[in-house]
């Protein structure tokens, strides 16, 4: 999110190195600089810090105690897990900020096949990957690989729970992979193998923007798969073209969306719901020591107004964050209806905390260690934000693998389940619920595995 005030202020604090009486120092010949940095910074700015034993600040009693606690693990990362709360499914730390940095403005190492992996059962620790969706003019595109494609083997290797991370994930320039297809819950092989190669690139996050003509009323309908404010604009032009033809309802499609920049969640709320501009769209909660900084946000002035009574959401459990933010914020001033499964449950942020040296005002030059662990609670208006278990749909349809279809079309499975919303001829839900019924998996569990878009998020 973008870098307010208080919180440029907030990060000068973090990695100061004056002595002080009361700040223990490391007293060791010992290079654990990052370490130093890594613990000061969790005690200071992290949300559950209360929470978590090995954070409280009278833990050491001396600067040896400290010492040891630091050189008793084998490196930053392994005391950054060790001084995470226990339900943390999201605090990040790097030792490459530039590479964070570029990940959470939708840069990245990729052949723009964007997917998901899964089990057959599970018991099994053999994957399955499907592709959720492929971006435009990259290589992927260019090789044939579409929307519901299933591959099972990289490089000729069984895809598992312990190698994937490797295998897909590791910054090669390129990889090889081997098409299949699921019938009854059996791998059938196609025998065509496909080299896709890596280059950097930066996602366009909204996919589809466009207006649909359903029963006399015309849908706004866009498919948006990130929150980097460096492509606000696009949004902003999507809804300003909505408005010019006046659409009558709206459909935002976050079923891959897991989040991003604050401000532009902020945004999106006021061009969706610009009649409600000004008015409180969330509450950030920090710790106790930075309880001063507590705030509220409110929902932007667009200057778009659709003049919209409900806006319906079509989400799985790949929308997470700033989606599920969009969405609380909104229900108490409009009717909410989310179409789909139950969403990730985040409902916590974030922002990077680097090692400032200097007076604090030069980034450490010794290291290129960054944290982004989790900093405040969100609430919507009224003071909701238990959705840790996620939210669940007004209308449950999870995806099949079997039956994907095509994004944006009007015969899409959830797509289409939104058209029959409007036109009355689907029942909804009375309330979002975010506790009860979990989404059944029908022929594929789909969900299940880890998807590409798991990188931490504000």
């Amino acid at each position: 999110m973008k870098k307010l005030l208080f919180l440029f202020v907030l990060l000068l604090f973090i990695g100061c190195k004056d002595d002080q009486d009361d700040v223990i120092q490391v007293q060791t010949t010992e290079n654990l600089e990052v370490e130093d940095f890594v613990y000061k910074a969790m005690n200071y700015v992290y949300y559950w810090q209360k929470d978590v034993p090995n954070l409280a600040d009278n833990k050491f009693s001396n600067d040896k105690e400290y010492t040891a606690f630091l050189q008793s693990f084998s490196g930053p990362e392994d005391l950054f897990n060790n001084l995470k709360f226990k339900d943390d499914r999201f605090s990040f730390i790097t030792d490459d900020y530039v590479d964070l940095e570029k990940q959470l403005k939708s840069i990245s190492l990729s052949n723009g096949m964007k997917f998901g992996l899964g089990r057959i059962s599970s018991t099994d620790t053999d994957l399955f990957a499907y592709v959720r969706y492929v971006m435009p003019n990259t290589d992927a595109a260019q090789k044939g690989i579409k929307r519901g494609d299933v591959f099972t083997h990289v490089n000729g290797t069984q895809l598992t729970i312990d190698n994937y991370n490797e295998l897909l994930f590791s910054n090669k320039p390129n990889y090889t992979i081997d098409l299949a297809t699921i019938s009854n819950r059996q791998i059938q092989f196609t025998g065509t193998s496909v080299t896709l190669t890596n280059t950097e690139l930066q996602e366009k996050e909204l996919h589809i923007a466009k207006v649909i003509t359903h029963d006399s009323k015309k849908v706004g309908y866009i498919m948006y798969n990130g929150f980097a404010d460096s492509q606000e604009e696009d949004l902003k032009n999507a809804f300003a073209d909505f408005a010019l033809q006046q659409i009558d309802e709206l459909v935002v499609d976050f079923r891959y969306n897991p989040g991003g920049s604050v401000s532009t969640s902020q945004l999106l709320a006021g061009l969706i719901a610009g009649e409600h501009a000004g008015k409180v769209f969330g509450k950030m909660e920090y710790n106790e020591k930075l309880a001063k900084y507590n705030r509220e946000i409110e929902i932007t002035d667009s200057n778009i107004r659709l003049g919209l009574s409900r806006v319906i959401f079509l989400v799985t459990s790949g929308s997470a964050s700033a989606s599920e933010m969009i969405i609380n914020g909104l229900n108490p001033y409009m009717t909410t209806v989310l179409i789909g499964s139950k969403t990730y449950g985040k409902n916590v942020g974030s922002f990077i905390v680097y090692d400032y040296v200097d007076n604090n005002e030069t980034k450490n030059p010794n290291h290129k260690w960054a944290l982004l662990p989790i900093t405040f609670g969100m609430f919507n208006s009224v003071g909701f934000g238990d959705y840790s278990d996620g939210l669940q749909p007004n209308v449950p349809l999870p995806e099949v693998l079997s039956n994907l279809g095509v994004l944006g079309e009007t015969n899409e499975p959830l797509l289409e389940k939104a058209l029959s919303v409007i036109s009355g001829k689907e029942k909804v839900g009375s309330s979002l619920s975010t506790h009860g019924m979990l989404s059944s998996f029908l022929e594929i569990p789909v969900e299940e595995g880890r998807a590409i878009y798991d990188f931490p998020k504000n």
